[in-house]
């Protein structure tokens, strides 16, 4: 049985380029993000069917209204795809954290590294995999679209590569972007990453 996932990365938000988020600063998205939103459930055209799992962040939870609004899809917040939890980092404009040698740190070695708040690239990659592995088990068959964060994407499509995480930079996952993967019982296969939908 093949569960269809789409991966999306919440839409774009004002100050995005400029300070991270993570947890406490629950930016709503910019205009061009609430366009960004629409157009990729154009793209995407969920069916009623389609499970719509979101992060509990607003800038989520935006996105993927949008989404659920074309299909009246179900619509289910889940903590297990949250942001990764950067503690005090989380605020603060990339300026500041280039002059913390544990940023710097967290940036050149994110396989051995810890936010702040103790969260390690591999307990994100835990938990998501974890939630696919239930929802797969409650719903086979079933279409899902996720709406997560880029960290969150990008560390579940490096274990799927088998890639090391300390490759995460070669990965792109932009705003508005669609990760297309095919859950099967032997495996993932990933069938697009950070796609984006025309405006």
């Amino acid at each position: 049985m093949i569960n269809e996932l789409v991966l999306v990365r919440h839409a774009t938000c004002e100050r995005m380029d400029e300070m991270l988020f993570g947890r406490t600063v629950d930016a709503p998205l910019a205009e061009i993000g609430l366009r960004e939103a629409e157009a990729m459930a154009r793209v995407l055209q969920p069916q009623q069917e389609t499970l719509i799992v979101v992060s509990p962040r607003r800038r989520a939870q935006q996105t993927a209204g949008a989404i659920a609004a074309r299909c009246q899809g179900e619509l289910v917040t889940s903590g297990a795809i949250d942001e990764l939890d950067f503690g005090h980092w989380s605020g603060q404009t990339f300026g500041e954290l280039a002059r913390d040698p544990d940023w710097r740190r967290w940036n050149e070695q994110r396989e051995a590294a810890a936010t702040p708040a103790g969260e390690r690239i591999s307990d994100v990659q835990a938990r998501v995999l974890d939630l696919l592995h239930r929802l797969r088990q409650k719903f086979p068959g079933r279409p899902m679209v996720m709406v997560s964060h880029a960290e969150v994407i990008r560390a579940t499509l490096l274990h799927w590569l088998q890639a090391p995480i300390e490759a995460y930079a070669r990965l792109a996952i932009s705003p508005a972007s669609m990760s297309r993967v095919s859950l099967s019982d032997w495996g993932p296969r990933i069938d697009g990453i950070n796609l984006r939908a025309p405006l």
